[in-house]
């Protein structure tokens, strides 16, 4: 019995030993083959997920433009058409005039969105198109991921390219957290709810409260009215439908109208990981998102009369920016506010004029 157990152990130890050198000769030559087969099938699921996104933006604008009575079919079809629509970047090898350029093209596309939107929503207010708008470009924007990582996952697997797909596998977990914050829009833009990136505006109509406001730039409002002495010019976009506005070049219009001592911008900052949502912060400069024409516009005037620009941000996440505003961002509103009168108490002198723009989307805010 006991030369039996050592003939087994034997055994056993060569099977041991024959399949640790089978496993290493199959990585050695089949190793890179099977990570990648592993990596192909991670990115398939991301994009799986990607699709029904897309799909499900898709849907909520179709819906959305059909509660207009339009014609299904057709509506389906200007909806495809206006997917696949982009923007091309102006030239910049010579970078004289690129902002210029660069707004006439945002400018451009932005009525041409407008307009298909009028055609597919016959009889819809400004304030409707606006948000039906917004709710256009976050389908346009799904469309957009999912196109990109479908071509670099069937790239991948035509052309066998590892570093390709080492370099997508690194940068799905960023655009699925992308994705799925757009898809939490969704939901905001169909009820008409106002969202965290509307921070800006809502400080703004809170600071204005009782005055009536006049539009001074296409979709840009501003109310008159004091603080301290200070005679206070409020800038924001005009609600409650979703827009931006263009409050650059309304500053930039107040500007060589009042020629103001003191120039503050509101507005919603992505916040660090570890840091509180609804954290309120104070630099300098001006505080506006997106391709930057509209900060070129405060920076060129306010740089050429010597004005000087302080920021106030709320901190929130991506996904908090653009979907319902949280409880804790709206807590922020009035620790905000206060710290916007400090600056216009310490920075300015009674009889002065102070302008703060709220900047951000106006989605529920009227």
């Amino acid at each position: 019995m006991a030369l039996i157990g050592i003939d087994l152990s034997g055994n056993l130890s060569s099977i041991i030993q024959l399949a640790y050198f089978a496993s290493f000769f199959i990585l050695m030559f089949y190793g890179q083959r099977i990570q990648m087969s592993m990596m192909l099938v991670s990115v398939k699921r991301n994009l799986g997920k990607l699709e029904k996104l897309r799909t499900t933006a898709h849907n909520s604008v179709l819906n959305s433009a059909l509660r207009f009575k339009g014609d299904r079919k057709a509506v389906e079809t200007r909806i495809d058409r206006l997917t696949g629509s982009f923007a091309i970047q102006p030239v910049n090898m010579d970078p004289a005039g690129i902002v210029g350029k660069l707004e006439h093209v945002l400018d451009t596309y932005d009525d041409n969105l407008r307009t298909e939107v009028k055609t597919i929503a016959t009889g819809a207010t400004d304030a409707e198109v606006n948000t039906l708008s917004n709710q256009m470009e976050i389908s346009i924007g799904l469309d957009q991921m999912y196109r990109v990582v479908r071509h670099f996952y069937l790239l991948a697997r035509k052309q066998g390219g590892i570093l390709a797909l080492y370099q997508l596998q690194m940068a799905m977990p960023q655009i699925m957290e992308e994705a799925e914050a757009y898809s939490s829009a969704i939901s905001a833009f169909e009820k008409g709810q106002p969202i965290g990136d509307g921070i800006g505006p809502l400080i703004a109509s809170k600071m204005a409260e009782g005055v009536q406001p006049r539009e001074i730039e296409q979709d840009t409002i501003m109310y008159e009215t004091g603080v301290d002495g200070r005679n206070l010019l409020l800038v924001r976009a005009k609600g409650p439908g979703g827009s931006v506005g263009k409050p650059g070049v309304a500053v930039e219009k107040l500007i060589e109208e009042k020629s103001p001592s003191l120039i503050v911008t509101v507005d919603a900052a992505l916040k660090f990981e570890g840091e509180a949502s609804g954290e309120v912060a104070e630099g300098v400069g001006a505080a506006i998102g997106g391709p930057g024409v509209d900060r070129y516009h405060i920076e060129q005037s306010a740089s050429k009369r010597r004005i000087p620009m302080i920021a106030i941000v709320v901190k929130m996440s991506n996904k908090e920016a653009i979907s319902q505003m949280t409880q804790q961002v709206r807590l922020a509103v009035d620790e905000t506010i206060r710290r916007v009168k400090n600056t216009i108490e310490a920075r300015t002198k009674p009889g002065d004029t102070v302008i703060v723009a709220g900047i951000g989307n106006t989605m529920g805010i009227a």
